[in-house]
Protein backbone atom coordinates (compact mmCIF):
# COMPACT_ATOMS: atom_id res chain seq x y z
CA UNK A 1 0.00 0.00 0.00
CA UNK A 2 2.96 2.30 0.35
CA UNK A 3 3.01 3.22 -3.33
CA UNK A 4 -0.49 4.77 -3.24
CA UNK A 5 -0.68 7.26 -0.41
CA UNK A 6 -3.27 10.00 0.12
CA UNK A 7 -2.28 13.31 -1.48
CA UNK A 8 -2.76 15.55 1.59
CA UNK A 9 -0.51 15.70 4.63
CA UNK A 10 -3.47 14.86 6.85
CA UNK A 11 -4.26 11.85 4.68
CA UNK A 12 -0.67 10.61 4.84
CA UNK A 13 -0.58 10.98 8.63
CA UNK A 14 -3.94 9.23 9.00
CA UNK A 15 -2.80 6.30 6.91
CA UNK A 16 0.58 6.12 8.66
CA UNK A 17 -0.92 5.86 12.15
CA UNK A 18 -4.23 4.08 11.48
CA UNK A 19 -3.62 2.20 8.23
CA UNK A 20 -2.44 -0.95 9.99
CA UNK A 21 -5.44 -1.01 12.33
CA UNK A 22 -7.85 -0.44 9.45
CA UNK A 23 -6.33 -3.17 7.28
CA UNK A 24 -6.36 -5.59 10.20
CA UNK A 25 -9.88 -5.06 11.56
CA UNK A 26 -11.90 -3.36 8.81
CA UNK A 27 -10.63 -5.01 5.64
CA UNK A 28 -13.80 -7.11 5.12
CA UNK A 29 -15.62 -4.17 3.54
CA UNK A 30 -12.76 -2.94 1.35
CA UNK A 31 -14.12 -4.34 -1.93
CA UNK A 32 -17.58 -2.75 -1.76
CA UNK A 33 -16.19 0.53 -0.46
CA UNK A 34 -13.55 0.64 -3.20
CA UNK A 35 -16.28 0.28 -5.83
CA UNK A 36 -18.20 3.15 -4.24
CA UNK A 37 -15.08 5.33 -4.07
CA UNK A 38 -14.38 4.68 -7.74
CA UNK A 39 -17.94 5.57 -8.74
CA UNK A 40 -17.79 8.66 -6.53
CA UNK A 41 -14.58 9.74 -8.31
CA UNK A 42 -12.63 9.72 -5.01
CA UNK A 43 -9.10 8.73 -5.96
CA UNK A 44 -7.84 6.96 -2.85
CA UNK A 45 -7.98 3.35 -1.71
CA UNK A 46 -10.52 1.98 0.73
CA UNK A 47 -7.82 1.54 3.40
CA UNK A 48 -6.76 5.16 3.05
CA UNK A 49 -10.34 6.43 3.18
CA UNK A 50 -11.18 4.43 6.30
CA UNK A 51 -7.93 5.63 7.88
CA UNK A 52 -9.18 9.19 7.38
CA UNK A 53 -12.52 8.19 8.93
CA UNK A 54 -10.90 6.60 11.99
CA UNK A 55 -8.40 9.43 12.44
CA UNK A 56 -11.08 12.14 12.22
CA UNK A 57 -13.39 10.28 14.60
CA UNK A 58 -10.56 9.79 17.10
CA UNK A 59 -9.50 13.45 16.99
CA UNK A 60 -13.10 14.60 17.51
CA UNK A 61 -13.49 12.27 20.50
CA UNK A 62 -10.20 13.39 22.10
CA UNK A 63 -11.16 17.06 21.92
CA UNK A 64 -14.92 16.85 22.39
CA UNK A 65 -15.08 14.46 25.34
CA UNK A 66 -13.20 16.61 27.91
CA UNK A 67 -14.78 19.84 26.61
CA UNK A 68 -18.30 18.42 26.85
CA UNK A 69 -17.52 16.93 30.26
CA UNK A 70 -16.32 20.33 31.50
CA UNK A 71 -19.43 22.09 30.21
CA UNK A 72 -21.79 19.52 31.74
CA UNK A 73 -19.90 19.65 35.05
CA UNK A 74 -20.44 23.41 35.18
CA UNK A 75 -24.11 23.06 34.19
CA UNK A 76 -24.99 20.28 36.65
CA UNK A 77 -22.38 21.05 39.31
CA UNK A 78 -21.36 17.38 39.44
CA UNK A 79 -18.07 16.07 38.02
CA UNK A 80 -19.32 12.47 37.68
CA UNK A 81 -22.43 13.52 35.76
CA UNK A 82 -20.27 15.76 33.57
CA UNK A 83 -17.86 12.91 32.87
CA UNK A 84 -20.71 10.53 31.94
CA UNK A 85 -22.27 13.10 29.63
CA UNK A 86 -18.88 13.84 28.08
CA UNK A 87 -18.05 10.17 27.60
CA UNK A 88 -21.33 9.14 26.00
CA UNK A 89 -21.60 12.38 24.03
CA UNK A 90 -18.09 11.85 22.65
CA UNK A 91 -18.82 8.22 21.79
CA UNK A 92 -22.10 9.14 20.07
CA UNK A 93 -20.46 11.90 18.01
CA UNK A 94 -17.51 9.67 17.10
CA UNK A 95 -19.80 6.91 15.85
CA UNK A 96 -21.85 9.49 13.95
CA UNK A 97 -18.80 10.90 12.17
CA UNK A 98 -17.55 7.44 11.23
CA UNK A 99 -21.03 6.59 9.92
CA UNK A 100 -21.08 9.80 7.85
CA UNK A 101 -17.71 8.89 6.34
CA UNK A 102 -19.14 5.51 5.34
CA UNK A 103 -22.26 6.89 3.66
CA UNK A 104 -20.56 9.92 2.07
CA UNK A 105 -19.37 8.01 -1.06
CA UNK A 106 -22.92 6.72 -1.61
CA UNK A 107 -24.26 10.27 -1.42
CA UNK A 108 -21.71 11.44 -4.00
CA UNK A 109 -22.50 8.43 -6.22
CA UNK A 110 -26.23 9.25 -6.19
CA UNK A 111 -25.49 12.89 -6.96
CA UNK A 112 -23.18 11.98 -9.86
CA UNK A 113 -25.74 9.50 -11.20
CA UNK A 114 -28.43 12.18 -11.33
CA UNK A 115 -26.12 14.67 -13.04
CA UNK A 116 -25.05 12.09 -15.63
CA UNK A 117 -28.62 11.01 -16.34
CA UNK A 118 -29.71 14.65 -16.70
CA UNK A 119 -26.97 15.52 -19.21
CA UNK A 120 -26.92 12.20 -21.06
CA UNK A 121 -29.60 12.92 -23.71
CA UNK A 122 -27.81 16.08 -24.86
CA UNK A 123 -24.33 14.50 -24.79
CA UNK A 124 -25.48 11.48 -26.81
CA UNK A 125 -27.28 13.76 -29.26
CA UNK A 126 -24.06 15.72 -29.76
CA UNK A 127 -22.07 12.48 -30.23
CA UNK A 128 -24.61 11.31 -32.79
CA UNK A 129 -24.30 14.61 -34.64
CA UNK A 130 -20.50 14.60 -34.91
CA UNK A 131 -20.40 10.87 -35.68
CA UNK A 132 -21.88 11.65 -39.10
CA UNK A 133 -18.64 13.38 -40.12
CA UNK A 134 -16.61 10.21 -39.62
CA UNK A 135 -14.79 11.55 -36.56
CA UNK A 136 -12.81 8.84 -34.69
CA UNK A 137 -14.49 7.85 -31.45
CA UNK A 138 -11.56 8.98 -29.28
CA UNK A 139 -11.74 12.42 -30.90
CA UNK A 140 -15.49 12.43 -30.24
CA UNK A 141 -14.93 11.79 -26.54
CA UNK A 142 -12.19 14.43 -26.49
CA UNK A 143 -14.66 16.96 -27.91
CA UNK A 144 -17.27 16.11 -25.29
CA UNK A 145 -14.61 16.42 -22.58
CA UNK A 146 -14.01 20.04 -23.59
CA UNK A 147 -17.66 20.99 -23.02
CA UNK A 148 -17.93 21.56 -19.27
CA UNK A 149 -21.69 22.05 -19.70
CA UNK A 150 -22.02 18.26 -19.72
CA UNK A 151 -20.61 18.09 -16.19
CA UNK A 152 -19.89 14.58 -14.99
CA UNK A 153 -20.14 13.15 -18.51
CA UNK A 154 -17.34 15.50 -19.59
CA UNK A 155 -15.22 14.17 -16.73
CA UNK A 156 -15.93 10.55 -17.69
CA UNK A 157 -15.07 11.25 -21.33
CA UNK A 158 -11.87 13.00 -20.23
CA UNK A 159 -10.84 9.91 -18.24
CA UNK A 160 -11.53 7.69 -21.27
CA UNK A 161 -9.32 9.91 -23.44
CA UNK A 162 -6.56 9.90 -20.78
CA UNK A 163 -6.60 6.10 -20.59
CA UNK A 164 -6.23 5.84 -24.36
CA UNK A 165 -3.74 8.64 -25.06
CA UNK A 166 -1.69 8.76 -21.85
CA UNK A 167 -1.90 5.22 -20.48
CA UNK A 168 -1.80 3.40 -23.83
CA UNK A 169 -5.07 1.52 -23.39
CA UNK A 170 -7.17 0.69 -26.44
CA UNK A 171 -10.59 2.25 -26.79
CA UNK A 172 -12.56 -0.95 -26.11
CA UNK A 173 -10.77 -1.53 -22.80
CA UNK A 174 -11.21 2.14 -21.86
CA UNK A 175 -14.94 1.91 -22.59
CA UNK A 176 -15.21 -1.26 -20.51
CA UNK A 177 -13.43 0.38 -17.59
CA UNK A 178 -15.65 3.46 -17.84
CA UNK A 179 -18.78 1.29 -17.96
CA UNK A 180 -17.76 -0.48 -14.76
CA UNK A 181 -16.87 2.81 -13.11
CA UNK A 182 -19.89 4.98 -13.91
CA UNK A 183 -22.77 5.14 -11.39
CA UNK A 184 -25.34 5.67 -14.16
CA UNK A 185 -26.97 2.54 -15.57
CA UNK A 186 -28.08 4.47 -18.66
CA UNK A 187 -24.58 5.70 -19.43
CA UNK A 188 -23.21 2.24 -18.70
CA UNK A 189 -25.60 0.73 -21.26
CA UNK A 190 -24.46 3.23 -23.90
CA UNK A 191 -20.77 2.58 -23.19
CA UNK A 192 -21.23 -1.19 -23.45
CA UNK A 193 -23.16 -0.64 -26.68
CA UNK A 194 -20.35 1.50 -28.10
CA UNK A 195 -17.82 -1.16 -27.16
CA UNK A 196 -19.86 -3.91 -28.81
CA UNK A 197 -20.44 -1.81 -31.94
CA UNK A 198 -16.72 -1.10 -32.30
CA UNK A 199 -15.74 -4.71 -31.60
CA UNK A 200 -18.06 -6.23 -34.23
CA UNK A 201 -17.53 -3.40 -36.71
CA UNK A 202 -21.11 -2.16 -36.58
CA UNK A 203 -22.56 1.15 -37.73
CA UNK A 204 -21.51 3.59 -34.99
CA UNK A 205 -23.50 6.46 -36.49
CA UNK A 206 -26.74 4.45 -36.59
CA UNK A 207 -26.23 3.21 -33.02
CA UNK A 208 -25.64 6.71 -31.65
CA UNK A 209 -28.62 8.17 -33.51
CA UNK A 210 -30.82 5.38 -32.14
CA UNK A 211 -29.58 6.01 -28.59
CA UNK A 212 -29.94 9.78 -29.01
CA UNK A 213 -33.56 9.39 -30.06
CA UNK A 214 -34.41 6.98 -27.22
CA UNK A 215 -32.59 9.19 -24.67
CA UNK A 216 -34.49 12.29 -25.79
CA UNK A 217 -37.79 10.40 -25.68
CA UNK A 218 -36.97 9.28 -22.14
CA UNK A 219 -36.05 12.86 -21.22
CA UNK A 220 -39.39 14.12 -22.57
CA UNK A 221 -41.22 11.51 -20.49
CA UNK A 222 -39.29 12.63 -17.42
CA UNK A 223 -40.24 16.25 -18.12
CA UNK A 224 -43.90 15.28 -18.45
CA UNK A 225 -43.79 13.30 -15.20
CA UNK A 226 -42.02 16.17 -13.45
CA UNK A 227 -44.64 18.65 -14.68
CA UNK A 228 -47.40 16.49 -13.25
CA UNK A 229 -45.52 16.03 -9.99
CA UNK A 230 -44.82 19.76 -9.78
CA UNK A 231 -48.54 20.53 -10.17
CA UNK A 232 -49.29 18.13 -7.32
CA UNK A 233 -46.65 19.75 -5.08
CA UNK A 234 -47.96 23.23 -5.86
CA UNK A 235 -51.44 22.14 -4.77
CA UNK A 236 -49.97 20.59 -1.63
CA UNK A 237 -48.00 23.76 -0.88
CA UNK A 238 -51.06 25.97 -1.28
CA UNK A 239 -53.27 23.64 0.76
CA UNK A 240 -50.88 22.63 3.54
CA UNK A 241 -48.57 25.63 3.91
CA UNK A 242 -50.57 28.67 2.81
CA UNK A 243 -54.13 27.66 3.74
CA UNK A 244 -52.90 25.68 6.75
CA UNK A 245 -50.98 28.69 8.06
CA UNK A 246 -53.99 30.98 7.67
CA UNK A 247 -56.20 28.41 9.42
CA UNK A 248 -53.62 28.08 12.22
CA UNK A 249 -53.48 31.85 12.74
CA UNK A 250 -57.29 32.16 12.85
CA UNK A 251 -57.67 29.15 15.16
CA UNK A 252 -54.98 30.27 17.60
CA UNK A 253 -56.42 33.80 17.68
CA UNK A 254 -59.85 32.43 18.59
CA UNK A 255 -58.30 30.11 21.23
CA UNK A 256 -56.33 33.01 22.65
CA UNK A 257 -59.47 35.13 22.93
CA UNK A 258 -61.32 32.33 24.70
CA UNK A 259 -58.57 31.01 26.94
CA UNK A 260 -56.79 34.26 27.63
CA UNK A 261 -53.28 32.90 27.01
CA UNK A 262 -52.53 35.66 24.53
CA UNK A 263 -48.81 35.76 25.30
CA UNK A 264 -48.23 32.09 24.49
CA UNK A 265 -50.48 32.31 21.42
CA UNK A 266 -48.53 35.31 20.14
CA UNK A 267 -45.25 33.40 20.53
CA UNK A 268 -46.69 30.47 18.58
CA UNK A 269 -47.91 32.75 15.79
CA UNK A 270 -44.57 34.56 15.54
CA UNK A 271 -42.76 31.20 15.45
CA UNK A 272 -45.06 30.04 12.67
CA UNK A 273 -44.41 33.17 10.59
CA UNK A 274 -40.67 33.50 11.22
CA UNK A 275 -39.68 29.81 11.43
CA UNK A 276 -42.44 27.49 10.26
CA UNK A 277 -43.30 29.17 6.95
CA UNK A 278 -39.68 29.76 5.82
CA UNK A 279 -38.68 26.21 6.78
CA UNK A 280 -41.64 24.65 4.95
CA UNK A 281 -41.00 26.78 1.86
CA UNK A 282 -37.30 25.91 1.88
CA UNK A 283 -38.12 22.20 2.23
CA UNK A 284 -40.45 22.36 -0.79
CA UNK A 285 -37.81 24.19 -2.84
CA UNK A 286 -35.10 21.64 -2.00
CA UNK A 287 -37.44 18.73 -2.72
CA UNK A 288 -38.53 20.11 -6.09
CA UNK A 289 -34.99 21.07 -7.07
CA UNK A 290 -33.80 17.55 -6.29
CA UNK A 291 -36.54 16.04 -8.46
CA UNK A 292 -36.18 18.45 -11.38
CA UNK A 293 -34.38 17.17 -14.50
CA UNK A 294 -31.56 19.31 -15.83
CA UNK A 295 -32.35 21.85 -18.50
CA UNK A 296 -28.77 22.12 -19.79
Amino acid sequence: MEENKPETNYGRLAYRYFGGIVEKYLSSGFKDLQIQLSKANIHITAAEYLSLAVATSTIVFVFEMPLLALIMTVVFGNALVGFIFGLFGGIFTTIGIYFLFNIYPSIIVDERKKKIDDSLPFAVLYLATISGSGTPIVAMFKTIAKFKEYGEISKECSRIVEEVELMGSNITNALETAAKRTPSEKFKEILWGLRSTITVGGDLKAYLHEKAQSSMNDYRRRLTQFTQTLSMFIEMYITVVIVGSIFFMILTTIMGGIGGATGFITIMQVAMVLIGLPFASFAFIVLIKGMAPSSD
